[in-house]
């Protein structure tokens, strides 16, 4: 008796129905993926913005015991000197690092490299990158710079942040700035009551991208400005060791004075910028 053929049984896709499958999935994925990178960067931006809510937060219960902001840079020659997230690590959850360390020592740099160097190495605050002073965006963030030669001071290992004061307007081209009309600069001592502008149209910090080459940013020991704080004398620009900027498309992320966190666009008006700076200046600012 001859066999019935099976009519249920399944052909194999043909090589036009195969290419079709996988053009749709290409289709697909292309329209997806933009959409989960706008996602991981939305997460990313929020997540900076609130690094910089913690640090206001900080830097207001710093003033709260101490009567004053910490100093933007806590040496009188503007080298080797703490930069003002420094004294800010007891109000960031993070004391040991503070406790950590002997401000008896004139060169923070020569105290983090007799930590470095002895035997066992001792704790330090540099030789780690800390989250919390770095935005996840940037493509540089959590690189170690072993200082030390050409280009920058011996300071052993360290890891530039995202973080670093407003010394007002004018800038130093990298040096340092003792006279700032801003809130934090090189022994700096800025108290709320100095803030003649208010605390809501005064910056105090802002985020700046760390250059690649690692050399400038060093914002728990290193240098002064370009280190731990700048000024506004340059518009909002990524890139730059002399001005403020950031991986986020159009601008960077501030901290106002009285704690909220804006985004300033890098095509703002410089003149209200350079305003904005100032502890002061008594400038009519605007919308911004």
């Amino acid at each position: 008796m001859p066999r019935k053929r099976l009519t249920n049984q399944r052909e194999a896709f043909t090589l036009i129905e195969l290419l079709v499958v996988i053009a749709i999935i290409a289709i697909l994925v292309a329209l997806i993926l933009p959409a989960v990178q706008q996602a991981r960067e939305a997460a990313r931006r929020a997540q900076c913005r609130n690094h910089l809510k913690q640090i206001g937060l900080a830097l207001h219960n710093y003033h709260d015991a101490h009567r004053t902001f910490p100093m933007g840079n806590s040496s009188p020659l503007g080298v080797g000197g703490w930069g003002f997230s420094i004294f800010l690590m007891p109000f960031l959850e993070q004391r040991s690092i503070y406790d950590s360390i002997d401000f008896r020592t004139p060169n923070c740099c020569q105290e983090v490299l007799a930590r470095q160097t002895a035997s066992p190495p001792q704790p330090d605050p540099t030789s780690q990158p800390l989250q919390m002073l770095l935005c996840p965006s940037d493509p540089n963030a959590g690189r170690m710079l072993v200082s030390g030669g050409a280009t920058s001071q011996a300071c052993g290992r360290l890891y530039p942040g995202s973080y670093l004061g407003v010394s007002g307007s004018k800038s130093s081209l990298c040096t340092a700035t003792f006279k700032g009309n801003g809130v934090l600069y090189s022994i700096s001592r800025t108290r709320v009551a100095d803030v003649l502008d208010g605390t809501s149209s005064t910056l105090f910090a802002g985020e700046r991208d760390i250059p690649r080459d690692l050399v400038y940013g060093w914002v728990l020991c290193g240098g002064a400005e370009c280190e731990q704080y700048l000024s506004t004398q340059f518009k909002i620009v990524r890139s730059s060791h002399l001005s403020f900027g950031s991986w986020h498309d159009g601008g960077a992320h501030f901290l106002l004075g009285d704690g909220s966190v804006r985004f300033l666009s890098g095509h703002m008006d410089h003149a209200t910028y350079k305003a904005l700076s100032t502890r002061d200046g008594r400038e009519a600012v605007g919308g911004f």
